[in-house]
Parts: C-alpha cells; sequence; structure tokens
C-alpha cells in the first residue's frame, strides 16, 4: 500500500501580488514554489498546518484561508488555499530549512499573479492555476473578507420600545460581539428582499415576541467601530404594538430591562448609546413632524469617525471576541517613517499586547525595544484583523507617532517611498497623515 504524504500550500496575496519563494540550490536551475510545507501529526487541521507552514517559513500572518485548489500528484496530496498577507516578519521564522546552508537559497519575492505562469513553479500546475485565476481569487478574498471595495454596508435596524421616557434594552450574552453590554431590543441586519420596516417587524417578533405597528424612522445614523468596520442604522420608533415585550431569544439576550433614556447603563454598546441620544432628541422635538419644517434635530449623523484612542480601539477589539491584539507603530523622523530593514523586506515594530496588558503599555514596550524619542502623543493609524499561528482571532492596531531620533535597529524608509513593507503596513503609513502621495511598492 502507497503512503500519501499530505502538504499545504499558500496562495498568499500581498496587496495585488502573491509572495513566492524563488529557490536557488546548488547544480540546479533557480525555480519558484509557494509558502507551505507539510502536514504534520500534531496540527488540529489543515488550515492550521498552513498557518504553522507561514509562521515557520515567514515569520507571517494571515487573514481568512480559503480552500481553492487541491493537487494530486504520485504519492503526495497538496490542498491549496488563498489568504492575504498581513504581517512579515523574516527574523522569526524558524523552519529547519532556513537552518541548513547546503539546502539553497529561499528568495522571498513579489509577483503579478499573471506573470507567475512565465515562472518556473514547482508543481506547474500550481503556477497554471494562480495565472489562471489571477482575478477571481482576489474577488473571493474580498468577499470573505470585506476588503476594501465598492463599499458594501451592514444595515442595522433598531426599534426602540419605549414606557414613558424609558427604552427597553437587552444584556447581550452569547453572540460573540459584545456580551456582557446593553443593546437596543430589538435590533438586527437587513435581509436581502426586505424593506427597513419590514425588517423590523420581523426582529421585533424574533427577539420580543411582539407585532409592532406604525413604525417610522426617526434617525439615521452612519457609524464606524474603532478600529473596525462601517455600517448604517436605523433608528425606528414604532405607533404602538400588540403582545407584551418577552425574552424570546435566551440564547442571545442575558435579560430586558427598561432604562431612563437619559441615563442609560454604563455597560451600553457606544453605538446604540448614540442612537438612543439621538432619537430622544427626536422625540422631545416632536419627531418627524418636527423634522419636516425644519425645527428639530438632524435626520443624519455620524459616529466613530473620528480617530480613536489606543483605549478605545482596544475595547473595540474585546467587544468583537478577538483573543489576540497585537500593536505597530509608525515612527516618523523628519517627515520619513522608519522601519525594521533586511535583506528581503521592510516592516513597522510591533509586538502582541500580553494578557492583562494595556495598550499604552505595549506601545511603551515597543519603544523600550528601541523606538525611543517620541515627541508627544501617539495616534490611530488603523486596524487589520489577522488569525494567529496557533489559529486564535486577532487584531492589530497600528499608531503613529513624531520620533526625536533614529533608534537603534530602525532605519529610515527611502523619501517618498513605501520601501518593501508589505501592502497593509503600506496603508498604515499612508493613513497615517504626514505623508501625502506615497506610492505603492
Amino acid at each position: 500500500m502507497t503512503t500519501v504524504r499530505h502538504a499545504v500550500r499558500a496562495i498568499l496575496f500581498d496587496g495585488d501580488d502573491v509572495v513566492l519563494f524563488r529557490r536557488v540550490r546548488p547544480e540546479r536551475e533557480p525555480y519558484w514554489v509557494t509558502p507551505g510545507g507539510g502536514v504534520e501529526p500534531g496540527d488540529a487541521s489543515l488550515e492550521a498546518a498552513l498557518r504553522r507552514e507561514l509562521d515557520e517559513e515567514l515569520g507571517a500572518t494571515a487573514g481568512p484561508a480559503l480552500h481553492v485548489f487541491t493537487l494530486a500528484e504520485p504519492g503526495r496530496l497538496s490542498t491549496v488555499f488563498a489568504c492575504r498577507l498581513v504581517s512579515l516578519d523574516l527574523s522569526r521564522r524558524s523552519g529547519p530549512e532556513f537552518l541548513e546552508p547546503d539546502i539553497g537559497l529561499h528568495q522571498v519575492r513579489r509577483v503579478r499573479p499573471a506573470d507567475v505562469r512565465t515562472l518556473n513553479v514547482v508543481p506547474p500546475e500550481l503556477g497554471e492555476f494562480i495565472s489562471a485565476s489571477a482575478a477571481t481569487l482576489p474577488a473571493l478574498l474580498d468577499a470573505a473578507t470585506y476588503a476594501p471595495g465598492r463599499y458594501r454596508p451592514v444595515v442595522d435596524v433598531h426599534l426602540l420600545v419605549t414606557d414613558g421616557d424609558r427604552v427597553l434594552l437587552g444584556r447581550r450574552h452569547g453572540t460573540g460581539y459584545a456580551d456582557g453590554e446593553w443593546q437596543i431590543m430589538p435590533s438586527g441586519h437587513l435581509e436581502e428582499g426586505e424593506t427597513a420596516v419590514d425588517a423590523t417587524v420581523r426582529e421585533a417578533r424574533e427577539e420580543l415576541g411582539i407585532d409592532p405597528y406604525g413604525c417610522e424612522v426617526v434617525h439615521v445614523m452612519h457609524h464606524r467601530n474603532p478600529g473596525g468596520t462601517a455600517r448604517v442604522g436605523l433608528f425606528l420608533v414604532p405607533g404602538g404594538y400588540t403582545g407584551t415585550p418577552v425574552n424570546a431569544e435566551p440564547h442571545k439576550c442575558a435579560e430586558l430591562g427598561w432604562f431612563p433614556m437619559d441615563r442609560l447603563p454604563e455597560r451600553t454598546v457606544p453605538y446604540a448609546r448614540a442612537g438612543v441620544e439621538a432619537v430622544r432628541s427626536a422625540l422631545a422635538h416632536g419627531g418627524t413632524a418636527a423634522r419636516s419644517n425644519g425645527s428639530g434635530p438632524p435626520v443624519f449623523s455620524l459616529h466613530g469617525w473620528e480617530r480613536p484612542g489606543a483605549a478605545e480601539a482596544a475595547a473595540e477589539a474585546a467587544r468583537s471576541g478577538f483573543e489576540e491584539v497585537t500593536v505597530c507603530l509608525v515612527g516618523w523622523l523628519d517627515g520619513t517613517p522608519l522601519v525594521r530593514s533586511d535583506e528581503e523586506t521592510d516592516r513597522l515594530p510591533a509586538t502582541v499586547v500580553r494578557p492583562g496588558e494595556d495598550v499604552e503599555a505595549a506601545l511603551a514596550r515597543i519603544g523600550a525595544d528601541g523606538v525611543a524619542g517620541v515627541a508627544g502623543e501617539t495616534w490611530f493609524a488603523g486596524a487589520d484583523d489577522y488569525v494567529s499561528p496557533d489559529g486564535r482571532p486577532g487584531r492589530r492596531l497600528a499608531f503613529a507617532a513624531r520620533l526625536t531620533t533614529a533608534p537603534d535597529g530602525l532605519v529610515p524608509l527611502p523619501a517618498g517611498s513605501l520601501g518593501r513593507l508589505p501592502y497593509a503596513e503600506g496603508a498604515f503609513v499612508r493613513s497615517s497623515g504626514l505623508l501625502s502621495g506615497v506610492p505603492d511598492r
């Protein structure tokens, strides 16, 4: 009986490019391979094997991974995933192949997918698949990870059920987001083919067991979570309802409670708190009738679009259920960002926040590691999400700061350039607000 070896491979996108190894070995023509390797007995799953290999070979973390291709060869079965690079630190790679000088070189290269077919890729079937899928794979990843592109917002509906000056809230439980905090009840997402009113009535029946009628939108909010994604919220009030509100979904709601609209519980979801305040103001001014003649509060507001502080960004990461948080720093000296650099790549200094540590302390620890001489405070530059090598969901928070000296181990990027930073880190540099018109790599 023939033993079949199992392997995993990554079509690893960094922006519009794919990350490949150019293999240079004695007495052999150079060839190209994707990151990856054999599945080991201790790997909990194929994806776990993939993330271990990315960490060992590149010191890399990536976002969600999609199984896109399976390659069967004599005695070998390779499962191929597509994913996006989040961070890369070659100083962390630990694969045994990098500790044996006689095995040759693994040169990290970024290549346009359509150009992969011109290279000597091993196995060649994988190179052909990457080239043939140059347009479809990024679109699949965008759909799976909500990557930037044409705006596809989530639309929320919130019905404020009131009793005099009190509003009904529910304490979230078992949802994976903001568990333990109070939220407007009912609330939910608009589904395809529904009107906003239809969705509101459906959510009221599902969550409270009531039938509202005469629902009207009294406020619209364009909200962005600190370090997260944006959404559009519609806040409605009913003309009335039949039935008695009950906790109809105890697996998602620990309890219901009535609270004065101007004295909500301390642990109320910030977005919900802002919505209640907007509706309270609208009702105090006569609702939609007042707005129609210009005497009431605005029908629309923005919430969460200002730059969050470190504590706010960290709180949202915890609210969203991320099990690991990384902070990185875009340090600017004389208008130029500083990076750690080696022969094949550049990277921003970063560290994982330790258990019980706050983000400010982690940033200070980066400073103790060499990013010293900060002139003034840091400010938020952006966030992205990843999966750690051991499979835990993580969020990376980037902060920018002006530096007064060039710390040991950091070098300036070429003027007006992003150097060889990963695409996501280049986005942090561009969004930090000190350099405009920076081109891509």
